[in-house]
């Protein structure tokens, strides 16, 4: 397959950034389609050996979304402010691709998330994701109460402003300033976090990866509020239920050439 799908934040700079790349691409002999992170557009079609995301870590989740569903990798170019999962400066675009259409780059298989609302007796498939599905209050200065089971068993029941349930990926996320742990990326494991709990008891918790997370929030005049992604969401109601759990599909990631993990630890957050 010749040909990669280009997946652009809607700024001046990733746009000329994407319009460099195409060229870089053509050169090589690749077609390719470029698309905007903002179009309506739903559906892609197939026979793409790879997708370039030009923007920032919200560009990023919404393409590794779409690249999941076509079973294609993806890789990020900074053009956003933070930049952690797009690890690669735009200077350094055309060895990084270099490496990966030549084949002498492997991508990583990062685990992610299916999600699931119960309401009533539907239970109703929202969609997989890469970094999270958090409940949160939606309402100012007011405590939320969310029961939480694992594999059917009663594991807490958190005051506080919320619950998180993220995979390796997004321990880099919410998660960690909510006070989660640091996740190794292609670990296999789920992650639940309080959000800002009102007793000294409710710690994050590490689960392996074949757990069903079910979220069982108290709610009163639609005062919780549920997030996908931080990018997707909606309100829920009384006697929703939110059902997380592994992936059956793999977000497949190429991760900068020649800094490691800890390396864009140390850079984007000052870990260490």
């Amino acid at each position: 397959m010749k040909s990669v799908l280009i997946f652009v934040k809607n700024s001046q700079g990733a746009r000329q950034t994407a319009l460099e790349l195409k060229r870089f691409l053509e050169e090589r002999g690749f077609t390719s389609s470029m698309v905007l992170s903002t179009s309506k557009k739903r559906s892609f079609s197939r026979g793409y050996r790879l997708m370039i995301v030009v923007g920032g870590d919200g560009t990023f989740l919404a393409g590794a979304r779409v690249a999941s569903r076509l079973g294609i990798p993806v890789v990020g170019i900074n053009e956003g402010r933070f930049g952690f999962l797009t690890e690669i400066e735009r200077d350094e675009a055309p060895t990084a691709l270099g490496d990966i259409l030549d084949g002498r780059a492997k991508p990583q298989r990062r685990l992610m998330i299916s999600a699931y609302l119960k309401r009533g007796s539907r239970i109703r498939f929202l969609g997989d994701y890469l970094n999270d599905v958090v409940i949160t209050k939606s309402e100012i200065a007011r405590i939320m109460e969310v029961r939480v089971f694992v594999n059917g068993s009663f594991t807490v029941h958190i005051h506080g402003d919320g619950a998180i349930v993220s995979t390796p990926t997004g321990s880099t996320a919410y998660a960690l300033s909510s006070g989660g742990p640091i996740i190794y990326p292609e670990s296999r494991s789920l992650l639940l976090v309080p959000v800002c709990p009102h007793t000294l008891s409710n710690r994050p918790l590490v689960l392996p990866p074949d757990s069903k997370i079910v979220l069982k929030p108290l709610i009163k005049n639609r005062n919780s509020y549920l997030t996908m992604d931080g990018q997707e969401g909606m309100y829920l109601e009384e006697g929703d239920r939110v059902i997380v759990t592994a992936s059956k599909r793999r977000c497949l990631i190429y991760t900068h050439p020649s800094k490691d993990f800890f390396e864009i630890l140390r850079g984007k957050l000052g870990w260490g």
